[in-house]
């Protein structure tokens, strides 16, 4: 029988001794998971803060994108509008241009049509050759014979060649 109650005492012994081990295993395995659950809190709220942050820098560099963009449309839409006022003011200037242009050439038609052939022969030859083929030009075709006749050859056939491009660039 002691070898009975040995045996009882000595399983009692272990079970408790193992029971303890247990507890203290387990102890110190929920000391170790709360501390982990408590590191993994802390990273999960640091990455929460980083993308809270991220996200905020993120609005941020839009809003100021949007407001460049903004800018750029206002700055292409006022160039745009230089531009059509460019646009008109050139249209306005040429029609004027022209407006005068024909004005001075029938004042100056009017004018060598009433002189006399050798007069415009003499003026014609002082003057720039293109200048003065553009006059030829606005003349009458028998004025024009009567004038290069009177010219010297030189001068007639360098006025009559300008007088065929002048032609040949108004009918093209």
């Amino acid at each position: 029988m002691n070898k009975k109650v040995f045996f009882l005492i000595v399983c009692l012994n272990v079970v408790f001794g193992a029971e303890q081990n247990c507890e203290e295993y387990f102890e110190a395995r929920k000391a170790q998971l709360e501390l982990q659950t408590k590191e993994f809190d802390e990273a999960r709220q640091s990455l929460e803060a980083y993308k809270a942050s991220f996200e905020a820098l993120q609005k941020e560099r839009l809003e100021e994108l949007a407001k460049k963009e903004a800018e750029v449309n206002a700055t292409l839409a006022q160039i745009q509008s230089l531009k059509d006022q460019n646009a008109k003011l050139l249209e306005e200037q040429q029609n004027i241009l022209s407006s005068i242009n024909k004005k001075t050439e029938g004042r100056v038609k009017e004018i060598y049509s009433q002189m006399k052939d050798t007069a415009i022969a003499d003026v014609l030859s002082q003057m720039d050759a293109d200048d003065a083929s553009k006059i030829m030009f606005s003349l009458e075709s028998r004025k024009i014979s009567g004038v290069l006749s009177k010219m010297d050859p030189k001068k007639a056939s360098e006025l009559t060649l300008l007088l065929k491009n002048i032609d040949n660039n108004k009918t093209h």
